[in-house]
C-alpha cells in the first residue's frame, strides 16, 4: 500500500511539473504589438548609427565587406545618420483573420549599381551579410551564390528590387569578373523576417539587418507557362499570392491558372 501511494504521489508530482513547465511558454506575441516594438528598436539603431559613406563615394572598388556601420560617436559625430540616409517602403502583411498589418522596411543604396533591378520573384545572384541589431553576425555569404527570392524571407525578398546588377565579363579560363555591381543595406522588422520561430542563432521576433551585393539576376518563370513569374506572383502587392483558379497553387507556379 505505502508503495502504491509513493507511485500516485509521484505520478502526480510528474504531471504537476510538465504543466507548470508548460505553461511557462510564452504565447505567441500580437503581430501588431510587436511590429511597434521593432519599428522603434529599427528607429533607434538608425538614428544612433552611420556607416563609411565617404569611402564609397571615393572608391569604387570597395566590396560588401568594406561596409562598416558604427554608432554616431566620436569621430563619427557630424555624418549623417542611416536614418538620414535611408528610404522606407510599406509592406502589407495580412494576418488569418482578414485584417492586415503595414509593416516599414528600410532600405540603404551603397552602390548605386550600373545594370538592371530584379523583380521580387526572379532569381538573383548575391553576395550578403545577415546580423543583428546588437551587431551579431548570423549568416553570409562572401562568395556569389543564386537564391530564388519567391524561397526567402519576405523582407529579403521585398528589399532586393531596391537594388542594380553590374556587369560581368567571361575570361578565357571561363572565370567571370564582375564590375559596377549595386549593393546596399536593408533594415527589416521580425513581421516580414522569422516572426516568432528562432532559427539557428537567430531569436524569435528578432529585426535584421541585411548587407547585400547583387551580381546579376534571371527573370524566371517557375512553371514554365511563357509569363515571367513577377507578373503572377503578386501584382497588387497586398502579401496574398495570387491563385486565379483556387486550387491552392498560386498562379506563378500554377501552369493551368
Amino acid at each position: 500500500m505505502k508503495s502504491y501511494i509513493s507511485f500516485i504521489l509521484l505520478v502526480v508530482v510528474s504531471f504537476s511539473s510538465c504543466k507548470k513547465e508548460e505553461d511557462t511558454t510564452e504565447p505567441l506575441r500580437d503581430v501588431g504589438e510587436q511590429y511597434v516594438a521593432d519599428d522603434l528598436a529599427i528607429n533607434t539603431y538608425l538614428n544612433s548609427h552611420t556607416y563609411n559613406y565617404a569611402d564609397f563615394e571615393s572608391d569604387s572598388t570597395l566590396s560588401l565587406e568594406d561596409i562598416k556601420i558604427d554608432t554616431l560617436a566620436g569621430d563619427n559625430v557630424g555624418m549623417k545618420s542611416l536614418k538620414e540616409l535611408s528610404t522606407s517602403k510599406t509592406i502589407k502583411v495580412p494576418l488569418n483573420d482578414g485584417t492586415v498589418v503595414d509593416h516599414k522596411l528600410y532600405y540603404l543604396e551603397v552602390r548605386e549599381g550600373l545594370g538592371e533591378q530584379p523583380s521580387k520573384a526572379d532569381s538573383t545572384y548575391v553576395t550578403y551579410k545577415g546580423e543583428l541589431l546588437n551587431g551579431r553576425v548570423f549568416d553570409q555569404r562572401i562568395a556569389p551564390i543564386w537564391m530564388d527570392l519567391t524561397g526567402v524571407i519576405r523582407g529579403f525578398r521585398e528589399g532586393m528590387p531596391y537594388f542594380k546588377t553590374g556587369t560581368y565579363t567571361v575570361n578565357e579560363d571561363n572565370t567571370v569578373d564582375f564590375s559596377g555591381f549595386g549593393m546596399g543595406i536593408i533594415f527589416l522588422p521580425s513581421g516580414i523576417g522569422y516572426f516568432s520561430q528562432a532559427n539557428g542563432s537567430i531569436p524569435a521576433y528578432s529585426p535584421l539587418i541585411f548587407k547585400i551585393g547583387l551580381y546579376t539576376y534571371k527573370i524566371t518563370d517557375h512553371d514554365g507557362d511563357g509569363i515571367p513569374s513577377s507578373l503572377e506572383y503578386d501584382p497588387d502587392e497586398d502579401g496574398v499570392l495570387n491563385d486565379t483558379d483556387g486550387d491552392g497553387t498560386p498562379d506563378y507556379a500554377d501552369k493551368d491558372s
